[in-house]
Protein backbone atom coordinates (compact mmCIF):
# COMPACT_ATOMS: atom_id res chain seq x y z
CA UNK A 1 0.00 0.00 0.00
CA UNK A 2 1.47 3.43 -0.96
CA UNK A 3 1.15 5.63 2.48
CA UNK A 4 2.31 9.08 0.90
CA UNK A 5 -1.68 10.37 1.60
CA UNK A 6 -1.05 9.84 5.53
CA UNK A 7 2.93 11.03 5.28
CA UNK A 8 1.73 14.58 3.72
CA UNK A 9 -0.81 14.61 6.32
CA UNK A 10 1.32 14.09 9.90
CA UNK A 11 4.06 16.22 7.74
CA UNK A 12 1.63 19.14 7.50
CA UNK A 13 0.45 18.22 11.73
CA UNK A 14 4.13 18.48 12.24
CA UNK A 15 4.60 21.23 10.65
CA UNK A 16 1.42 23.24 12.42
CA UNK A 17 2.41 21.81 15.64
CA UNK A 18 5.95 22.71 15.52
CA UNK A 19 5.01 26.14 14.64
CA UNK A 20 3.04 26.66 17.63
CA UNK A 21 5.50 25.47 19.89
CA UNK A 22 8.84 27.46 18.88
CA UNK A 23 6.77 30.89 19.62
CA UNK A 24 6.27 29.49 23.14
CA UNK A 25 9.88 28.34 23.40
CA UNK A 26 10.92 31.74 22.20
CA UNK A 27 8.18 33.43 24.97
CA UNK A 28 8.22 31.57 28.53
CA UNK A 29 6.62 28.17 28.39
CA UNK A 30 4.38 27.88 30.99
CA UNK A 31 4.19 25.13 33.01
CA UNK A 32 1.03 23.35 33.88
CA UNK A 33 2.31 20.59 36.05
CA UNK A 34 5.19 18.48 37.89
CA UNK A 35 4.29 15.38 38.78
CA UNK A 36 7.43 13.41 40.25
CA UNK A 37 9.56 13.43 37.46
CA UNK A 38 7.11 14.04 35.04
CA UNK A 39 6.53 17.92 33.51
CA UNK A 40 3.41 19.14 31.40
CA UNK A 41 3.04 22.81 29.79
CA UNK A 42 0.46 24.54 27.88
CA UNK A 43 2.89 23.80 24.70
CA UNK A 44 2.01 20.49 24.88
CA UNK A 45 -1.63 20.72 24.75
CA UNK A 46 -2.08 23.36 22.19
CA UNK A 47 0.04 21.41 19.94
CA UNK A 48 -1.43 17.92 20.45
CA UNK A 49 -4.89 20.06 20.07
CA UNK A 50 -3.60 21.32 16.56
CA UNK A 51 -2.23 17.89 15.43
CA UNK A 52 -5.60 16.28 16.40
CA UNK A 53 -7.46 18.74 14.00
CA UNK A 54 -5.32 17.68 11.33
CA UNK A 55 -4.93 14.07 11.94
CA UNK A 56 -8.90 13.91 11.87
CA UNK A 57 -8.91 14.77 8.39
CA UNK A 58 -7.88 10.77 7.98
CA UNK A 59 -10.80 9.54 9.94
CA UNK A 60 -8.61 6.95 11.70
CA UNK A 61 -8.72 6.82 15.70
CA UNK A 62 -5.69 8.98 17.72
CA UNK A 63 -3.78 8.02 20.56
CA UNK A 64 -1.81 10.89 22.08
CA UNK A 65 -0.24 11.47 24.76
CA UNK A 66 -2.17 14.18 26.68
CA UNK A 67 -5.49 12.19 25.59
CA UNK A 68 -4.69 8.71 25.80
CA UNK A 69 -7.46 6.08 26.01
CA UNK A 70 -7.09 3.16 28.33
CA UNK A 71 -6.23 0.45 25.30
CA UNK A 72 -4.36 0.25 21.90
CA UNK A 73 -6.14 -0.16 18.62
CA UNK A 74 -5.87 -3.39 16.76
CA UNK A 75 -5.87 -2.02 13.65
CA UNK A 76 -4.42 1.33 12.06
CA UNK A 77 -4.30 3.89 14.40
CA UNK A 78 -2.18 7.44 15.01
CA UNK A 79 0.24 7.38 18.02
CA UNK A 80 1.07 11.30 18.45
CA UNK A 81 3.46 12.83 21.02
CA UNK A 82 3.13 16.74 20.59
CA UNK A 83 6.39 17.80 22.15
CA UNK A 84 9.13 14.89 23.10
CA UNK A 85 11.25 16.40 25.01
CA UNK A 86 9.30 18.44 27.38
CA UNK A 87 11.91 19.53 30.28
CA UNK A 88 14.42 20.68 27.85
CA UNK A 89 11.48 22.67 26.13
CA UNK A 90 11.34 24.09 29.86
CA UNK A 91 14.84 24.85 30.22
CA UNK A 92 15.92 26.53 26.78
CA UNK A 93 17.82 23.35 25.91
CA UNK A 94 17.47 22.60 21.98
CA UNK A 95 16.93 18.91 22.14
CA UNK A 96 13.01 18.39 21.74
CA UNK A 97 10.55 17.03 18.73
CA UNK A 98 6.98 16.69 17.50
CA UNK A 99 6.67 12.86 16.94
CA UNK A 100 3.74 11.30 14.80
CA UNK A 101 3.33 7.75 13.64
CA UNK A 102 0.90 5.17 12.03
CA UNK A 103 0.79 2.06 13.35
CA UNK A 104 -1.72 -1.13 12.43
CA UNK A 105 -1.89 -2.82 15.63
CA UNK A 106 1.33 -3.22 17.29
CA UNK A 107 3.44 -2.42 14.18
CA UNK A 108 5.01 0.36 12.79
CA UNK A 109 3.91 1.92 9.68
CA UNK A 110 5.07 5.47 9.35
CA UNK A 111 6.41 7.95 10.84
CA UNK A 112 7.21 11.59 10.93
CA UNK A 113 9.42 13.50 13.59
CA UNK A 114 10.38 17.43 13.18
CA UNK A 115 13.40 18.20 15.02
CA UNK A 116 12.13 21.56 16.54
CA UNK A 117 15.92 23.28 17.25
CA UNK A 118 17.58 22.49 14.10
CA UNK A 119 13.95 22.13 11.48
CA UNK A 120 15.32 18.70 10.01
CA UNK A 121 12.35 16.87 9.21
CA UNK A 122 12.65 12.76 9.48
CA UNK A 123 9.64 10.80 7.92
CA UNK A 124 9.68 7.00 7.27
CA UNK A 125 7.95 4.29 6.09
CA UNK A 126 8.38 1.09 7.78
CA UNK A 127 10.41 -1.59 5.33
CA UNK A 128 10.66 0.69 2.65
CA UNK A 129 12.87 3.73 3.00
CA UNK A 130 13.82 6.68 5.58
CA UNK A 131 14.40 10.50 4.56
CA UNK A 132 15.78 13.67 6.50
CA UNK A 133 14.42 16.44 4.37
CA UNK A 134 13.87 13.90 1.83
CA UNK A 135 17.48 13.08 1.29
CA UNK A 136 17.38 9.16 2.23
CA UNK A 137 18.59 8.07 5.55
CA UNK A 138 20.50 4.82 6.40
CA UNK A 139 21.39 2.99 9.46
CA UNK A 140 25.29 3.04 10.58
CA UNK A 141 27.15 0.03 9.50
CA UNK A 142 29.38 -0.72 13.10
CA UNK A 143 29.21 -4.18 13.78
CA UNK A 144 30.85 -4.49 17.44
CA UNK A 145 29.18 -2.85 20.66
CA UNK A 146 33.13 -1.84 21.58
CA UNK A 147 32.78 0.57 18.96
CA UNK A 148 29.09 1.80 19.04
CA UNK A 149 27.85 4.49 20.67
CA UNK A 150 23.96 3.69 22.56
CA UNK A 151 21.44 6.36 22.97
CA UNK A 152 19.51 5.82 26.04
CA UNK A 153 17.41 7.60 28.69
CA UNK A 154 15.71 7.81 32.25
CA UNK A 155 12.01 7.83 31.29
CA UNK A 156 9.66 9.05 33.99
CA UNK A 157 8.17 6.43 34.70
CA UNK A 158 10.73 3.76 35.00
CA UNK A 159 12.01 1.96 38.18
CA UNK A 160 14.64 3.79 39.50
CA UNK A 161 15.11 1.15 42.52
CA UNK A 162 18.86 -0.07 43.08
CA UNK A 163 18.13 -3.40 41.39
CA UNK A 164 16.71 -2.37 38.29
CA UNK A 165 19.45 0.46 37.96
CA UNK A 166 21.96 -2.13 38.48
CA UNK A 167 20.28 -4.24 35.51
CA UNK A 168 20.41 -1.29 33.42
CA UNK A 169 23.96 -0.42 34.05
CA UNK A 170 24.74 -4.30 32.66
CA UNK A 171 22.97 -4.06 29.96
CA UNK A 172 24.79 -0.57 28.35
CA UNK A 173 28.29 -1.18 29.84
CA UNK A 174 29.87 -2.46 26.82
CA UNK A 175 29.29 0.32 24.47
CA UNK A 176 31.91 2.47 23.58
CA UNK A 177 29.54 6.01 24.58
CA UNK A 178 26.48 6.38 25.95
CA UNK A 179 24.34 9.65 25.20
CA UNK A 180 21.59 10.48 27.14
CA UNK A 181 19.80 13.90 25.31
CA UNK A 182 16.41 13.71 26.42
CA UNK A 183 14.29 13.09 23.89
CA UNK A 184 13.23 9.59 22.15
CA UNK A 185 12.07 10.22 19.22
CA UNK A 186 15.44 12.41 18.74
CA UNK A 187 17.61 10.17 19.73
CA UNK A 188 16.16 6.91 17.51
CA UNK A 189 16.20 9.57 14.57
CA UNK A 190 19.80 9.37 15.23
CA UNK A 191 20.25 5.73 14.73
CA UNK A 192 18.46 5.94 11.65
CA UNK A 193 20.53 8.04 10.10
CA UNK A 194 23.76 6.51 11.76
CA UNK A 195 25.25 9.22 14.18
CA UNK A 196 24.35 6.72 16.79
CA UNK A 197 24.28 2.62 16.46
CA UNK A 198 21.64 1.88 19.43
CA UNK A 199 18.94 3.11 21.23
CA UNK A 200 17.59 1.08 24.46
CA UNK A 201 15.33 2.57 27.00
CA UNK A 202 13.15 0.65 29.67
CA UNK A 203 9.36 1.64 30.17
CA UNK A 204 9.00 4.37 27.57
CA UNK A 205 5.77 5.34 26.68
CA UNK A 206 4.53 4.48 23.00
CA UNK A 207 3.92 7.47 21.95
CA UNK A 208 7.66 8.57 22.47
CA UNK A 209 9.34 5.88 20.07
CA UNK A 210 6.27 5.09 17.32
CA UNK A 211 7.62 7.37 15.07
CA UNK A 212 11.25 6.50 15.42
CA UNK A 213 10.31 3.17 15.21
CA UNK A 214 8.75 3.42 12.06
CA UNK A 215 11.80 5.89 10.69
CA UNK A 216 14.33 3.33 11.83
CA UNK A 217 12.88 0.34 10.43
CA UNK A 218 12.62 2.35 7.17
CA UNK A 219 16.49 3.04 7.42
CA UNK A 220 17.32 -0.54 7.52
CA UNK A 221 17.54 -0.83 10.83
CA UNK A 222 16.02 -3.29 13.62
CA UNK A 223 13.77 -3.39 16.45
CA UNK A 224 12.41 -4.88 19.85
CA UNK A 225 9.49 -3.60 21.07
CA UNK A 226 8.24 -5.63 24.16
CA UNK A 227 5.56 -4.91 26.87
CA UNK A 228 6.66 -2.49 29.46
CA UNK A 229 5.24 -2.29 32.86
CA UNK A 230 2.69 0.17 32.90
CA UNK A 231 -0.65 1.18 30.52
CA UNK A 232 0.94 2.15 27.05
CA UNK A 233 5.14 1.58 28.24
CA UNK A 234 6.94 -0.59 26.48
CA UNK A 235 10.82 -1.82 26.73
CA UNK A 236 12.38 -0.52 23.12
CA UNK A 237 16.01 -1.68 21.53
CA UNK A 238 16.58 -0.08 18.12
CA UNK A 239 19.54 -1.14 16.29
CA UNK A 240 21.29 -0.89 13.16
CA UNK A 241 20.72 -4.47 12.56
CA UNK A 242 24.60 -5.69 12.76
CA UNK A 243 24.69 -5.27 16.71
CA UNK A 244 23.84 -7.69 18.99
CA UNK A 245 22.05 -6.53 21.62
CA UNK A 246 19.26 -7.91 23.77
Amino acid sequence: MNWQAELNVATRAAELAGACLMEQFQANPHVLSEDGKDIKTLADLEAESIILSKLSETKLPIIAEESASDSLQDSLHWLVDPLDGTMNFTRGFPVFAVSIALWDGLTPVLGVILDLATQNLYTGIAGHASWMNQTPIRVSSVDSTDRAILATGFPSLRNYDEEKLTQFVGHIQAFKKIRMIGSAALSMANVAKGVFDAYFEEDIMLWDIAAGAAIVDGAGGRLLIRPGNRTHSVHAIATNGQLNFE
